[in-house]
């Protein structure tokens, strides 16, 4: 499979802003408009900003949920955020930086590119001299020209709308990925059971290794309801299993072991390397376990959800088929 994973240019801008503000204390404010609704932005935001300023996430707040103050975005779709905002974060840092620095080179008497931020301090490397980054911005607001520590950066990716032809650039990078499945299939009740999944993906680099595996088990296991029970039953136009009592979803107790083997590579135009690979991992299971199973049953089943009752039908149409 492969999979958009840098946005997909569906709006005129599928860019993403940042406005960084740090006080007194060394506290920094992340006001970012890409939104969280449980994938884990937050936290690799926040991971991105301690890396690359030397802080604590202790010392880091994230605000994406106020539309009246956070910075433009076009919204959660495409396996985008921690490309996309990553990178419009990484954008406003090194301004930040560059701010930081000045004014540190100023204070310890040394050249700006002798400077490295780590520890919650901005040291020269050439002296082994430092200040706290705190104080730091102290000097910026109240020494002339009595600056605000606050910067703010756009980014758009390079992503093109397709042509009339279909032929297009349409993401900032793509996320390719490979599984296997093991499924039992009871030719009595025709029910199937996936036992394992294996995911071999590209991630470009690992962010957050946690955060990765959630979204690999969680893209897995809607792949797999997918495949084998998730369907909108409509007839007339009405939806005849509105209720979670007959559109079924997997439980904990359906979900297989699923084995997960990233592989990373460095994207060079993400941030530190990395692409979004959240959606990806949903795209290959359900076809998968369509493979194994029609291999079991040595008949083609190419209509989803794979129910019980299609697999008798199959099971039944083979048998007559063999004996007519």
């Amino acid at each position: 499979m492969l999979h958009v994973g840098g946005g997909a240019k569906i709006y005129p801008s599928d860019g993403c802003g940042t406005t960084l503000k740090m006080d007194p204390y060394g506290f920094l404010t992340i006001l970012t408009g890409s939104s969280e609704i449980g994938q884990g932005s937050e936290t690799v935001l926040a991971m991105m900003a301690a890396e690359e300023l030397g802080i604590g996430l202790e010392k880091i707040k994230v605000i994406n949920s106020d539309t009246n103050i956070k910075p433009w975005d076009v919204g959660v779709h495409a396996s985008r955020t921690s490309f996309v905002a990553g990178n419009s974060l990484l954008g406003a840092v090194k301004i930040l930086k560059q701010k930081l620095a000045s004014r540190a080179a100023e204070l310890l008497n040394t050249n700006e590119k002798f400077l490295q931020f780590q520890n919650g301090e901005i040291k020269s490397k050439k002296t082994g001299d430092s200040f706290k980054i705190d104080k730091v911005v102290r000097a910026l607001h109240f020494k002339p020209p009595n600056e605000l520590c606050e910067v703010s950066y756009f980014y758009e990716p390079s992503s093109k709308f397709q042509d009339k032809e279909y032929k297009g650039n349409v993401s900032g990078c793509y996320a390719f990925a490979a599984q296997a499945v093991e499924v039992e299939v009871d030719t009595f009740t025709g029910k199937v059971d996936v036992l394992n999944v294996f995911v071999g993906q590209d991630v470009g680099k690992v962010l957050n290794p946690m955060g990765i595996e959630g979204q690999i088990d969680g893209g897995v296991v809607m792949g797999i309801g997918y495949a084998l029970s998730e369907e909108m039953i409509y007839e007339n136009g009405y939806l005849l299993n509105p209720t979670f009592h007959d559109y079924k979803l997997q439980t904990a107790r359906d979900i297989p072991e699923i084995h997960f083997y990233p592989i990373e590579t460095n994207e060079e135009s993400g941030p530190f390397g990395a692409k979004g690979m959240a959606e990806a991992p949903l795209v290959p299971t359900p076809v998968a376990i369509a493979n194994a199973v029609s291999n079991i049953l040595g008949v083609e089943i190419n209509s989803l959800p794979i129910t019980p009752e299609k697999v008798l039908r199959a099971i039944y149409n083979k048998s007559k088929n063999e004996t007519a």
